[in-house]
């Protein structure tokens, strides 16, 4: 179990590393530029160092280390580890939880800085900016599924107000629970059965009759959770779910992250290629959260 913990956050990293240079460009583009990106090439919009991460992972650290340091979830932690990451003028930080964390420093509480957003955005906030970073939240409460669609939905509303946003958020969650327990088939009817929220029901749903050229791999929440659970579904490893997920283009680096976590989830680090794991940044811190998230998550159910 612990293998699939570290392998799920090491995932997220993996997949964001690996779609970060070509984010922004289309498939075909990619093509035409890398043939098939299978290597940490750095570069891209960012000018990224090979195996170097972006915000999806960055914000995913935020989470996981106040998880381990409050011996649990706690979303004003949380909001005050995303504003001190702020600080550090990072590369890259999308527009909504930009304008979230806006509010935030103003003095609004994290239960409503992301509302505040939503309504100064005109009701757009429906971005993949909290499925990216939630996996901890999923494998700490992998034997609580009360807990996790708490926490989930609340790791999402500091930032994504937006139903479907929030939805998303568990539905990942729920997923990558699931995973690290080894239940991979009916996994999509498993989720649509327990969420709610139309749209998100339906999008989860959707993927078993999707085509690879119905995929979008846009900023979208459910866009993004298509795309991921698609390609993971799709393959029949680690590597190539990884691999298809960031080919797809567009948003590569989110679609990458997720598409991580949840094969990362279901396969383990032992399933990580070598190639992938020396280069990485930040792989120790990485591992060692990932095994006090563990530590933890035993102790979640008592």
């Amino acid at each position: 179990m612990q293998n699939h913990f570290t392998g799920c956050l090491l995932g997220v990293a993996i997949g964001d590393a690996l779609g970060a240079p070509v984010e922004f460009l289309n498939a075909e583009e990619i093509k035409q530029r890398h043939g098939r990106v299978t290597e940490y090439l750095g570069g891209g919009w960012l000018n990224l160092k090979p195996g170097e991460y972006t915000d999806d992972t960055a914000l995913m650290l935020c989470i996981a280390r106040s998880i381990v340091d409050r011996k649990g979830f706690d979303a004003e932690d949380i909001s005050k580890r995303f504003l001190k990451w702020l600080t550090g003028n990072p590369k890259d930080i999308g527009n909504i939880t930009l304008t979230a964390l806006q509010e935030l420093k103003k003095g609004a509480p994290w239960q409503v800085a992301g509302k505040l957003a939503h309504e100064k955005l005109g009701g757009m906030s429906a971005g993949n900016g909290s499925i990216m970073r939630c996996a901890p939240i999923g494998l700490l409460h992998f034997r609580d599924e009360k807990n996790l669609i708490r926490d989930s939905l609340d790791s999402s509303l500091i930032t994504h107000w937006d139903p479907r946003a929030c939805c998303g958020t568990v539905a990942l969650d729920m997923a990558i629970a699931s995973l690290v327990h080894g239940e991979k088939d009916g996994l999509l009817i498993n989720l649509g059965e327990k969420i709610e929220e139309p749209d998100t029901r339906k999008a989860v749903l959707d993927v078993a009759n999707l085509k690879k050229s119905d995929l979008i791999p846009s900023g979208f929440v459910l866009d993004t959770l298509k795309c991921a659970l698609w390609c993971f579904l799709n393959t029949n490893s680690l590597e190539s779910a990884i691999v298809e997920a960031v080919n797809l283009g567009g948003d590569a680096d989110t679609v990458g992250a997720v598409c991580g976590s949840l094969a990362g989830a279901y396969y383990g680090k032992e399933a990580i290629p070598q190639r992938w794991l020396e280069p990485l940044s930040g792989r120790d811190e990485i591992e060692k959260l990932a095994l006090e998230i563990y530590k933890l998550a035993q102790k979640d159910v008592l």
